[in-house]
């Protein structure tokens, strides 16, 4: 009798509890955040692995659109909340989450045995989108292709347009041991840099362990055999450079009939079809937080490379991409970006485009001079430029905002310009992806989410299991998002969250897949995955 009494009381209370969900329900970003705090997985990740740098983002996360004040505000006020069993009931939920998660940050805190920002009077920006001031019709934006048939090649870092999209209606959802891989091939050496494929050929490069026998590679698509290998001489390797980073992370460009790679202290090399070396730039001191990252950018005759340092002067260059002359170089301010620039044309005007040091900055290819300039970025900047047919998205930070403006203009076009900024849950490494006036991104700590690229409303934010540095790709309207962990997230490019597949390729991924051929290039610790038949 006892027994079946307790029972009907705990039934009672979960029917409250799910009435008060019901008619008071969590927003997304508050719902991810809820499932936070209970996870395990995601109690490890703060307490074990997380940087102070990250941790000081993360926290920022507990002032969310639907916090305790807001909710407040929303219905009457404090008074009105407590007296309605129901609204206080809400209420207190909300003030509990936040509270057991800024709890759980002061634990990730506590490994590094300093105070948390919010311990000391720290104020967070409330979460949400808000609208910008700009008013301007955007021109119609096209990019600028790294050379004439590069539209039907993968040869830059995200594909021709580096925006990571394919233009195939499809492209294998589900693979493994048995199924829809093609080969796997080891590669020598370590690295992050991304394959990129030219009529069958794959180029890619990798370092020693502490930045010793660089080298530019090149692999057989049909079956991954290494072709050849041209070692990159250079000077005593940078200090400074994080091991989730390494010496190989910036992405090779072709334009069919040459390769060309950046190799941190080692310089850019210009290489042939066959390996040969066609010229080496080597001045471009490398002196930086984690090392160097940007990947060079073809345009007509010319390569571009920026890379902006805290530690030395701030890279801003053109060579001469057939000779390795120097074209113009440019001063920037120092600061931590390793975002790579794009091209595009914007009402029939060429504009070089790269984000870094809390601002966008467009500059005139032929001498390097500024045209115009957009705050709002943080200080630091790794993902590379969204590009839409008449709007860009610039995401930046850990955990930070991403801003939607109009191209183009002169002089600072802030206000002019700014369609929206959502606050925070932007990608601090991985580039976001626009399809179908959606724009997708992958955080670094594993949260997915959706916004409506018009207005930059919040459509959905999900959890997934891992963590992510590579940018995805999308075919046949899914998105390929690799993790951290050696998983391929498989995710539908639609207003609602579905995960279609998951595959295992079982050692750790940081790089960006490639397409060639229907095939996806996978590079992972180990080697280089073919997934097709």
């Amino acid at each position: 009798m006892r027994t079946a009494l307790v029972i009907f009381l705990l039934a009672g209370t979960c029917s409250l509890a799910d009435e008060i969900a019901d008619k008071f329900p969590l927003d997304p970003q508050l719902k991810v955040l809820a499932a936070d705090v209970t996870s395990p997985s995601y109690r490890e990740l703060v307490t074990k692995k997380m940087l102070v740098t990250d941790l000081a983002a993360e926290w920022q996360r507990a002032f969310t659109a639907d916090n305790p004040d807001s909710f407040l505000e929303k219905n009457g006020g404090k008074e009105k909340v407590l007296a309605d069993a129901g609204l206080k009931a809400a209420y207190e939920r909300r003030v509990k989450i936040r509270a057991d998660f800024l709890d759980l940050m002061r634990e990730g805190y506590l490994r590094y045995k300093t105070v948390p920002p919010f311990d000391k009077g720290e104020k967070a920006e409330i979460g949400g989108t808000r609208a910008g001031k700009g008013s301007i019709q955007g021109q119609e934006v096209h990019m600028v292709l790294p050379s004439p048939g590069a539209e039907k090649q993968w040869s830059r870092f995200r594909g021709p347009t580096g925006q990571g999209l394919t233009g195939l209606s499809s492209l294998p959802v589900k693979w493994g041991p048995q199924e829809n891989i093609a080969w796997r091939s080891p590669v020598p050496g370590l690295g992050n840099s991304s394959p990129i494929v030219w009529d069958g050929r794959i180029f890619l490069t990798s370092s020693g362990e502490k930045g010793d026998n660089r080298a530019v590679h090149c692999m057989a698509l049909e079956n991954g055999k290494l072709l050849w290998t041209t070692p990159v001489p250079g000077p005593a390797p940078e200090s400074g450079v994080r091991d989730k980073n390494g010496f190989a992370s910036a992405t090779p460009v072709t334009d069919g009939e040459r390769v060309i790679a950046f190799l941190g202290s080692a310089g850019i090399i210009c290489l042939d079809m066959e390996g040969k070396v066609l010229w080496h730039y080597k001045d471009i001191p490398i002196k930086t937080t984690h090392g160097s990252g940007s990947s060079p950018v073809l345009y007509r005759d010319q390569v571009f490379f920026f890379h902006d340092q805290n530690q030395s002067d701030s890279i801003a260059l053109s060579l001469d991409k057939k000779t390795g002359k120097l074209l113009w170089k440019v001063k920037r301010d120092r600061a931590m970006t390793w975002c790579t620039p794009v091209v595009i044309n914007n009402g029939g005007r060429d504009e070089v485009v790269f984000a870094g040091n809390k601002t966008v900055k467009g500059y005139d290819p032929a001498n390097g001079n500024t045209l115009w300039t957009l705050e709002g970025p943080t200080v630091e900047v790794v993902p590379t430029l969204v590009v839409g047919k008449d709007m860009a998205f610039c995401a930046s930070g850990r955990n930070g905002p991403t801003i939607a403006f109009r191209l183009g203009g002169a002089g600072n076009i802030t206000d002019a310009n700014t369609v929206w900024k959502s606050v925070r849950n932007g990608p601090h490494v991985p580039t976001p992806i626009l399809v179908g006036g959606r724009l997708f991104t992958f955080n670094d700590m594993g949260v997915a989410t959706c916004l409506d690229a018009a207005t930059g409303k919040l459509l959905w934010t999900e959890r997934l299991p891992d963590q992510f540095s590579a940018s995805p790709i999308e075919a046949g309207g899914l998105l390929y998002a690799c993790g951290e962990s050696g998983k391929i997230y498989v995710v539908k490019a639609a207003d609602r969250f579905e995960v279609l597949a998951q595959n295992d390729l079982g050692s750790p991924i940081l790089a960006s897949p490639a397409v060639a051929g229907g095939k996806i290039l996978i590079r992972t610790r180990a080697e280089l995955v073919c997934i097709g038949k």
